[in-house]
């Protein structure tokens, strides 16, 4: 009699440590309101959270051709793949992050160089009609302030108006050599189109009231070496 009256307490015990988390999830999502909502009613609001989470990623995944809900998980071990894939993104974000800081440290050491052997600055800039069309002309100036000679030269300077706002950029390419120490200058046209605001802008920017700013790509030496900055 006693002995069965422990047997019995035992499996009251081991029913009763049964909680919400050990729920198997049914696959079907149209059986959840009758065999798992009240498991779901019993978590706590961040358990809560996480299960839904990983519901909805699951969901998702299976609409890109992904597995999709697994037969025989459980409440608590979705809340805990859930967790895992948040601290997983989170340690993505902070490697992106110090990625990130990595290269902006590096494109700044560069600009630096770049400030330190080279000045750019716009020398004209008018538009003019050739030829029964419009062309914006525009002739830059450069001083190679370095210790080295240099072959060639490749950017882009952008024109800022008085309210710091980008209006618009001219590209180009010079190859015709800058000693070390010397100055030299490059001259260049694009076919004005009214219809491009870029265009207009830079058309209509008045001598003081702009400022530019030169963004080197490239930066060759003659004696092979190259500076090279990419965004």
């Amino acid at each position: 009699m006693k002995s069965n009256l422990l047997i019995a307490l035992v499996i009251l015990a081991l029913f009763g440590c049964s909680g919400p988390k050990d729920k198997v999830v049914p696959t079907d999502i149209a059986k959840w309101e009758t065999e798992l909502k009240s498991s779901i009613e019993k978590l706590t609001e961040e358990d809560k959270k996480l299960f839904l989470g990983f519901v909805m990623r699951a969901k998702l995944g299976e609409v890109f051709g992904g597995k999709g809900l697994e037969e025989g998980l459980t409440i608590g071990k979705a809340i805990e793949k859930q967790k895992a894939w948040i601290e997983e993104q989170g340690q993505k974000e902070a490697e992106a992050k110090l990625l990130k800081q990595k290269l902006e440290a590096e494109r700044a050491a560069l600009r630096k160089q770049v400030d330190d052997l080279l000045t750019v600055t716009v020398l004209k800039l008018k538009l003019v009609n050739e030829s029964y069309s419009e062309n914006q002309l525009i002739e830059l100036g450069f001083q190679n302030k370095g210790q080295k000679d240099i072959l060639g030269i490749k950017g882009t300077v952008k024109f800022i108006d008085i309210f710091d706002k980008e209006v618009g950029a001219v590209g180009f390419s010079y190859d015709d050599g800058l000693k070390a120490g010397a100055s030299g200058t490059w001259k260049g046209s694009r076919r004005y189109n009214q219809f491009i605001e870029s265009h207009k802008a830079v058309a209509n920017l008045e001598e003081g009231k702009y400022k530019t700013r030169f963004e080197p790509e490239m930066i060759v030496f003659t004696d092979g070496t190259k500076l090279v900055i990419k965004d």
